[in-house]
């Protein structure tokens, strides 16, 4: 009969009026004798099959409950308790609390030293737990019978390790409490040979280095003392040799002060006659100026005959003015002394905010008239005048016809300290040399100008749009532009910047395209040929479009204000170590897609089922941190203490949970940003209330170092401590 079982596994019915074959002898089975064999093999194989899925199905319900049987702490370090050796468990949570940490392998290291000795030396004593072994099975059994072998093998593990710590928990406790150096009573000094016993003696060996460390506190802050003495030595030595030096000048000081007294009382009438240019007409009137002990005393006068000293009556706007016209008229009186012009060159730097309103307009045609002065006349003068003020500006330009070069300061590049003069005329200059030389070389570096001086034309009219500006060039420039005016950004959506769009996308023509390439000046194609073209278009097309968008950006800043642009913070915090390595060396399990789904996937409970777990499939972490959250920013995505493990490659795309710093900070936040300004982004915070809503983080992309969260360690899903357990 057990032949007929083992036959019938591997017996295959025959189709149709075939013959069936024996499975043991390979021969047909012809007459009515093996004929009933082989009913008999086809039955015993139905049965067979049939009492296999039974005990399948008898098996998982067995497994099944006796799982049921657990309690649900039991249940959650199952596989943990079926496999864990006492002895060696207690050694790993010794060592990595007292020796592998890094406050005790790199800092406490003699602690650390102690900790492995003892560690190993209670390994030797503590008592072992002998698992049982489990029944081996024969090859042919089914599988459910394998796995309900092992469910019950893993019981019975879990269960003689109960009973086996009852009697063994003593030694454990024992060991734990020798090398933390736990005493009998609380004023008991601990042992020397313990945690507690170094600790011990590390802090007394503190407390007697303690008046050496002010000792070297002192010694560095005296020779910081005497480096400073000797840098103030050094220029006291200098400046009582400069005293020396002049000691002979000082015989000459009455001769200075008359000459000086002189020169102060011969300039009152030119003094009053720029007051008078100037239309200063007081109640109070100039009179004189003369040296005093210490300083110029200027008088005036109410009535003719009766001065009395101007500090005592007169306003601030009044001795501007007597200052202005004192100082022209001490130009005046060099100029004439000397014969020559030795100062041509004037810089004023907003001199209007000196003026009385009621008097801006003649001293601006005063200005207008010494800068407009012909080569011949004496008193004239070179003048460069910077002003915040287009109403003086206007007063200059228009109502005086200041001749001269006119131009627009702006931060175009707030990365670099020097100044950039952007001059056209430098173009033409380099157009006529090229010319006149017939050099290509020279055309190659007009065209190079034309193309420059475009770029900071239109760099200037749209600083204020976006901190990348700066930086673009002619064919980015003329894209932004063209963005601008199709989203209706004023004053870009004027038809003199269609006019300028159209021309510097292509309805340039060749000229244009000439222009717009990069590697013009490595190009021996070009020469003084294509340069005479290039300034053709360019004076009579492309510089007066330029021209003429310049201006109308001039008169809408004139009427809407100018655009002014902050700086941003700068990062001074990095991102702190992400535990980048204990991070790779850990093995994770993809889990908790049931609990996410609960939320369309924006949050997970952290609830792990075992079913879920032993189909979990493992994930390795090659190139990622992980930062503990300490602000309720990511509600109720992770709370304060959930770990966020973060990804140094992925990128950071519309929407993503991101670690970033920006300044001081460093935050998480969801990363958001806007069609209209694509270069900024936006760090939003997430709240269950509210009124607990963060502030948003906006700054350009640039300013933002930021790293992409892939996934949340829950706190409450922590394994408890091996002590804890033990002691339980």
């Amino acid at each position: 009969m057990r032949l007929k079982a083992i036959a019938a596994q591997y017996f295959v019915e025959p189709e149709g009026d075939a013959l069936a074959i024996c499975p043991l002898c390979e021969g047909q089975l012809t007459n009515e004798r093996q004929k009933s064999l082989a009913a008999q093999l086809a039955e015993l194989r139905a049965h067979a099959s049939s009492a296999e899925r039974k005990i399948d199905d008898a098996c998982g319900a067995v497994d099944r409950e006796l799982r049921a049987l657990l309690t649900p702490e039991v249940r959650k370090h199952f596989d943990l308790l079926r496999t864990m050796v006492p002895k060696n468990a207690y050694s790993e949570a010794a060592r990595s609390r007292f020796a592998t940490n890094d406050a005790f392998s790199d800092v406490l290291t003699g602690i650390a030293k102690l900790t492995n000795e003892i560690v190993d030396e209670q390994a030797a004593a503590l008592p072992d737990f002998a698992a049982p072994t489990m029944e081996t099975l024969s090859p042919d059994a089914p599988q459910s019978v394998i796995d309900l072998c092992q469910t019950m093998h893993s019981l019975q593990v879990v269960s003689d390790l109960a009973l086996w710590w009852e009697s063994n928990a003593s030694a454990f406790r024992d060991a734990w409490s020798q090398l933390i150096g736990k005493t009998a009573e609380k004023d008991d000094p601990p042992p020397t040979r313990s945690i507690a016993g170094q600790l011990h003696t590390l802090e007394q060996a503190i407390e007697k280095a303690e008046p050496l460390d002010q000792l070297a506190v002192n010694l560095l802050a005296a020779a910081e003392a005497v480096e400073k003495w000797e840098a103030i030595q050094k220029h006291q030595r200098v400046r009582e040799a400069i005293i020396e030096a002049l000691e002979p000048l000082k015989e000459l000081k009455h001769l200075v002060g008359a000459e000086t007294a002189r020169s102060i009382t011969t300039l009152s009438g030119r003094i009053r006659s720029v007051l008078d240019k100037i239309r200063l007409k007081e109640r109070f009137l100039f009179q004189d100026a003369s040296l005093g002990r210490k300083a110029i005393n200027i008088e005036g006068s109410f009535e003719p005959g009766l001065q009395i000293d101007a500090l005592l009556v007169a306003n601030t706007s009044w001795l501007r003015a007597i200052l202005w016209a004192f100082v022209f008229a001490l130009r005046e009186e060099t100029i004439e002394a000397a014969g020559s012009n030795p100062m041509p060159l004037v810089l004023l730097d907003d001199p209007q905010v000196t003026f009385d309103p009621r008097n801006k307009r003649k001293w601006a045609q005063e200005i207008a008239r010494l800068a407009n002065a012909g080569p011949t006349d004496p008193f004239g003068m070179h003048l460069i005048i910077t002003t915040h003020e287009r109403q003086f500006f206007q007063f200059l330009v228009d109502e005086h016809l200041l001749s001269g070069q006119q131009g627009l300061v702006a931060p175009l590049n707030k990365a670099s300290p020097v100044a950039t003069i952007v001059n056209g005329t430098n173009v033409d200059r380099l157009y006529y040399k090229a010319e006149a030389d017939n050099d290509d070389a020279v055309a190659r570096q007009f065209i190079a100008a034309v193309r420059v001086y475009s770029e900071d034309l239109l760099k200037c009219m749209m600083r204020a749009e976006s901190p990348e500006i700066a930086d673009m060039s002619l064919d980015s420039l003329r894209n932004e532009l063209k963005r601008l005016r199709e989203a209706h950004v004023p004053p870009f959506n004027r038809q003199t910047f269609k006019e300028l769009v159209d021309m510097l996308m292509g309805g340039g023509g060749k000229e244009m395209n000439i222009i717009n390439d990069p590697h013009h000046k490595d190009n021996e194609t070009l020469g003084v040929a294509q340069a005479v073209d290039i300034k053709t278009f360019w004076d009579n097309q492309l510089r007066p479009k330029l021209h003429q968008a310049f201006h109308v950006c001039a008169q809408f800043e004139a009427f809407a204000g100018e655009p002014r642009m902050f700086a941003w913070r700068d990062n001074v915090v990095a991102f702190p170590t992400g535990h980048k390595d204990s991070l790779k060396a850990l093995t994770l399990m993809k889990t908790g897609v049931a609990a996410a789904a609960k939320t369309d996937g924006k949050a997970g409970d952290g609830i792990v089922t075992l079913k879920e777990w032993d189909s979990a499939q493992p994930v390795k972490l090659f190139n990622h941190d992980i930062y503990q959250l300490a602000a309720g920013t990511l509600d109720p995505v992770a709370g304060i203490g959930d770990f966020l493990i973060v990804s140094n490659f992925a990128s950071v795309t519309k929407h993503s949970l991101v670690v970033a710093t920006f300044g001081e900070q460093l935050l998480a936040r969801r990363h958001s940003e806007t069609d209209l300004h694509p270069t900024m982004a936006v760090l939003t915070g997430q709240t269950l209330e509210p009124h607990q809503l963060p502030q948003p983080v906006i700054a350009p992309k640039e300013k933002v170092q930021q790293k992409k969260i892939v996934g949340t360690l829950f706190v409450s899903l922590h394994p408890h401590r091996l002590i804890s357990l033990i002691r339980r």
